[in-house]
């Protein structure tokens, strides 16, 4: 009996052991289950119990050293726990390897281009009294013509009406009943656009089926020759828009471009091409004086004389969707097409089948899809037909028309001393007038957060900076580490204020209460960890970039060096401080090495021009050629594409 009762009391006490066992397991994983809950919906209420609990745990386990200790106190921690940012779970990387600056980025940021709205420039009755003379009648008339097929952006159509207005609606390009020498000058130069990188179909006057059909005019009646006059007003006034300016607002092509060209004034360019005899030279001069222009003009020269005509792409047209092992007419065309577009396309794999969509086909077909960003389903669709009949792959001549067209963005005239920042050749340079003084390697934006286009104005350089860390990094890559372990920022020895300005412990801190918006500063030290580095050079922008320092120096190894959050990193700030400054060395030196952090206004200030070239002359004038890190090429070759001669 005895016997039996000890082990029934065994057999009890297990049971209780493991049932306590079972209970403690299921409430460890309803907790982790809690936790992981609320740490996805950020539960204040939850979050701060959890805060308590992690507070009276670490006590515990740390009774000599707890979580209100010196907040100098430092552990050899040098990991940051950031997210990876494509959803996957945390990853741990160095605290040296954060981003140095503010820019939230707006992802690609490049956008479809949509042409600025254009109105008929005939319809309404001009001012003034009818005209008496038969060809001013004519135009008087054309004028008022619903039907004159013509059109301007509205500030050139006020600028055109005024003109004829002021004269008496006399033709400006019409003499004897034939268009004038004038008109014959200009006549050329719009059909040698092309040589200028533009398009020469968009400055062709209504009026004329070809430019060499002028002679067509000469015996043509008053009311063909109105509609020549005004056609070609109409088009000299675009052309000298597309020189001075480009044939595209920069800001409609990219979110990150913040450039306005300095567009000709359409009253004062209607006055000089309506009466001038020197119009040509007037036109030719509205093109960018940049030495680099030049010089992408003479290579665009050249190539095109080397380039054969183009082979005639095999066209597919658009039908039902075919899926993988469907036959279907247009799959012997798709064939020839990828091969026609250098794609290696294997034979059928049932002899005879080549109208089947099989397998090896269909994998050449996604290798096309990825080539123009499609998503890569491996099938026949309509999408996938009509960039099929593109061209894929822009060549040297089309890089440089792209090219030709920014240049056109910048200031008519760049300051004698400069610095040049050219984000697509990862590259910096201080010009002295056309003499070189320094250049650079320099990192940019990364394709997510890229460096925006625009200039500026270098004022100081700051030594040994602290760096204030934006609240959209704190919130976004800071606030998941600091809930699991709110002392961190004190161990690493950032400084925390809050909405007034005091320093507080980061270990004091509830940061479970708090979500997207943060109401503490977090501030950097100076220091060799410090994401600025050593210096920091200056120009306040509403885009929070400006150029720095940066302790990952090895990154400056690599060819493609677009790493930052969009600020522009420098390999060489110390010669970078010496040319702005225009110190020696040993000042420079002695500043840097003193730990301490000032800030020292230039003399003057020096102009800073942040562009993006992907083909640009080096030092002995040849173009070099860069990737399109930023897909800008491919986009305005996108928006160039809906320029028709139509939409003029």
């Amino acid at each position: 009996m005895m016997k039996r009762f000890s082990l029934n009391v065994c057999v009890a006490a297990l049971a209780l052991v493991f049932g306590m066992g079972a209970v403690t397991a299921e409430a460890q994983t309803l907790e982790r289950k809690k936790s992981f809950l609320e740490s996805l919906f950020q539960s204040n209420k939850s979050g701060r119990k959890a805060f308590q609990q992690r507070k009276i745990l670490f006590k515990k386990k740390n009774r000599k050293k707890t979580i209100f200790d010196n907040w100098w106190e430092n552990d050899d921690s040098e990991i940051q726990i950031i997210s990876s940012g494509d959803g996957n779970r945390l990853k741990q990387v160095p605290s040296a390897g954060w981003d140095d600056d503010v820019s939230e980025g707006f992802g690609m940021g490049n956008l479809t281009y949509v042409p600025e709205k254009l109105v008929a420039l005939g319809g309404a009755a001009p001012p003034g009294p009818k005209p008496i003379l038969s060809f001013d009648v004519a135009v008087f008339d054309a004028l008022a013509d619903a039907n004159l097929g013509i059109k301007v952006l509205p500030a050139e159509k006020q600028a055109i009406v005024s003109a004829y207005t002021s004269a008496a609606f006399r033709p400006m390009w019409i003499e004897d009943g034939k268009p004038s020498e004038r008109a014959r000058a200009v006549l050329k130069i719009l059909a040698a656009a092309g040589e200028e990188g533009l398009t020469p179909a968009r400055y062709l006057p209504p009026a004329l089926t070809s430019f060499a059909a002028i002679g067509t005019m000469d015996s043509a009646d008053p009311a063909t020759l109105a509609r020549f006059d005004l056609g070609l007003t109409a088009a000299t006034l675009t052309y000298a828009r597309h020189a001075s300016a480009g044939q595209f607002d920069p800001r409609k092509l990219s979110r990150y471009n913040d450039i306005k060209p300095e567009a000709v004034d359409p009253a004062v360019a209607v006055k000089v091409i309506s009466w001038s005899p020197f119009v040509g030279s007037y036109l030719e001069g509205l093109h960018p004086k940049h030495p680099a222009y030049g010089l992408m003009k003479r290579e665009l020269a050249s190539l095109r004389s080397q380039e054969t005509a183009p082979e005639v792409p095999i066209v597919l047209e658009d039908g039902p969707r075919v899926k993988l092992g469907a036959a279907d007419a247009r799959i012997p065309l798709l064939r020839r097409r990828l091969v026609q577009l250098g794609f290696q396309v294997p034979q059928a794999v049932v002899p005879g089948q080549d109208n089947v969509l099989d397998q090896p086909l269909s994998a050449v077909l996604k290798a096309f899809q990825k080539s123009v960003r499609l998503k890569q389903t491996g099938l026949l669709e309509n999408l996938t037909i009509r960039l099929l009949g593109k061209k894929v792959d822009a060549s040297k001549s089309d890089h440089l028309v792209t090219n030709m067209e920014r240049l056109r963005w910048l200031p008519k005239t760049l300051a004698p001393r400069h610095v040049f920042v050219n984000q697509a050749a990862y590259k910096v340079q201080v010009f002295d007038g056309p003499k070189e003084l320094w250049q650079s390697r320099v990192i940019v934006g990364k394709p997510s957060t890229q460096t925006s286009v625009f200039n500026d104005e270098i004022e100081m350089v700051v030594f040994n900076p602290s760096w204030g860390i934006p609240p959209s990094i704190i919130a976004g890559e800071y606030l998941p580490k600091l809930r699991d372990d709110p002392g961190y920022l004190d161990r690493i020895g950032y400084i925390v204020t809050n909405s007034s300005g005091q320093r507080v412990r980061s270990s004091n801190i509830d940061w479970w209460s708090y979500g997207s918006a943060v109401p503490y500063s977090v501030q950097q030290p100076p220091g060799s960890k410090n994401a600025l580095g050593e210096l920091k050079f200056l120009f306040p922008n509403k885009h929070n970039i400006y150029m720095h320092d940066t302790p990952n120096r090895n990154l400056f190894a690599e060819e493609a060096r677009a790493f930052s959050h969009g600020c522009v990193r420098v390999q060489n700030p110390r010669e970078f401080a010496q040319v702005l400054l225009g110190w020696d060395r040993a000042k420079v030196d002695a500043n840097t090495d003193s730990k301490k952090s000032q800030t020292v206004k230039l003399g003057s200030k020096v102009p800073v021009y942040i562009t993006y070239f992907t083909a640009w002359p080096d030092e002995t004038g040849k173009i070099q050629y860069f990737k399109d890190i930023y897909e800008r090429d491919l986009t305005m070759e996108k928006a160039r594409t809906t320029l028709t001669v139509a939409q003029r």
